[in-house]
C-alpha cells in the first residue's frame, strides 16, 4: 500500500527510534530529500526512464545553418530533470528514425571541423545545459522531431499534482477553500449534462451552459520511490539521520543496506532487459588506428 508523505516521515521516525526532542520532522524531511538525491545518482531502472520530443518549429529556430567551413548545428535545452542520456534520435511523422546520434564527442572535437569523427552525419556533445547536434535538424530528409530518451529525477517526495483542468478531469485534485495554501480556482461549464473545467472564466463563458467555479489543490503526486520502493528511501534516509546524529556505526549499517537495495533493483532491471532473446552489442573503433 502506497504511503502518504506524512506516513513516510512517521515510518522513518519509527525506524530511527528517536522522538521529536532528538530528531525533528524538519530534519527527517531533509534526510529524505538527501537520500532521494543519492538514489538518483545510482539507480538506472525503467521507472526513471523518460522521453521528450522537440518539434520541427522549435528545432528549425534552434538551428544554425552550415558555412563553407563548418556543418550546421542545432542547440537544444536539456530537461531540468535529466540524470543521464540514453538515446538521441531524429524521427519522421511515422515515428521511424531518420538519424540516430550515436557519436558523442568532447566539446573541442565537436567545434573543430578538422578533427576526425567516425560519423559525420550525426554527432553530438553537451555544453552546459544544452545539447549540440550536428549536422543540424533538416526537415528535407523527412524528419519532423528529435526525440531524447533519458534517465530522470522524479518529482519531490511531497510533490502535489498541479491544479489544471486536465488534472481535475483525471480525478487528481481535491476541493479546497479560497485562500487555502496552494488553492487555485477553476471554472466550469455544464452543457447537456456534461461538465467541463477551464482555467479561466472567459473560457467557461465562451463554452456556454451553466457556469460554476471552485477552488482546488492537487493530490499527492505518484512517486515510484515512495509508493513502490519505500525501502530504498527508508534505508537512505536512516543513513543520513544517523550521520546527523553522529552515530557512525548505525549510519554505515543503513548506508550499506541502502546501496544493497539500489544494486538489487539495478540488477533486477538488467536481468529483465536481457531476458526474452539474445543480446548483441556493436562496438566501433571510431576510425582510430
Amino acid at each position: 500500500m502506497a504511503l502518504t508523505y506524512t506516513q513516510l516521515v512517521a515510518l522513518v521516525r519509527d525506524w530511527s527510534n528517536k522522538d521529536t526532542t532528538v530528531l525533528s520532522d524538519v530534519r527527517i524531511k531533509d534526510c529524505l530529500r538527501y537520500a532521494a538525491d543519492k538514489a538518483y545518482r545510482k539507480l538506472r531502472v525503467l521507472p526513471l526512464e523518460n522521453t521528450i520530443t522537440y518539434n520541427s518549429a522549435s528545432l528549425l529556430a534552434a538551428t544554425v545553418a552550415s558555412s563553407t567551413l563548418v556543418p550546421s548545428k542545432t542547440e537544444l535545452t536539456i530537461p531540468s530533470d535529466l540524470i543521464e542520456f540514453i538515446q538521441i534520435r531524429e524521427i519522421d511523422a511515422n515515428g521511424q528514425p531518420t538519424r540516430v546520434f550515436n557519436e558523442k564527442t568532447d566539446l573541442r572535437t565537436f567545434n573543430d571541423w578538422t578533427s576526425n569523427k567516425y560519423n559525420y552525419s550525426a554527432f553530438w556533445t553537451r555544453k552546459g545545459n544544452s545539447i549540440l547536434l550536428s549536422p543540424g535538424f533538416d526537415s528535407s530528409n523527412g524528419a519532423t522531431k528529435i526525440e531524447l530518451h533519458y534517465y530522470r529525477r522524479l518529482p519531490a517526495l511531497d510533490a502535489l499534482y498541479t491544479v489544471t483542468p486536465a488534472n481535475w478531469s483525471a480525478g487528481l485534485l481535491d476541493t479546497s477553500s479560497q485562500g487555502a495554501t496552494g488553492a487555485v480556482q477553476l471554472f466550469f461549464s455544464e452543457v447537456n449534462g456534461v461538465t467541463t473545467a477551464y482555467a479561466t472564466q472567459a473560457e467557461a463563458t465562451a463554452a456556454g451552459g451553466t457556469q460554476t467555479n471552485g477552488y482546488f489543490v492537487g493530490k499527492l503526486a505518484f512517486n515510484w520511490l515512495r509508493d513502490e520502493n519505500e525501502r530504498v528511501i527508508l534505508m537512505g534516509s536512516l543513513a543520513e539521520i544517523f550521520a546527523y546524529l553522529q552515530d557512525d556505526d548505525q549510519a554505515q549499517k543503513y548506508l550499506s543496506m541502502f546501496i544493497a537495495e539500489i544494486d538489487e533493483l539495478n540488477a533486477e532491471d538488467n536481468q529483465r532487459s536481457a531476458s526474452g532473446g539474445n543480446i548483441q552489442m556493436t562496438y566501433s573503433a571510431g576510425g582510430l588506428l
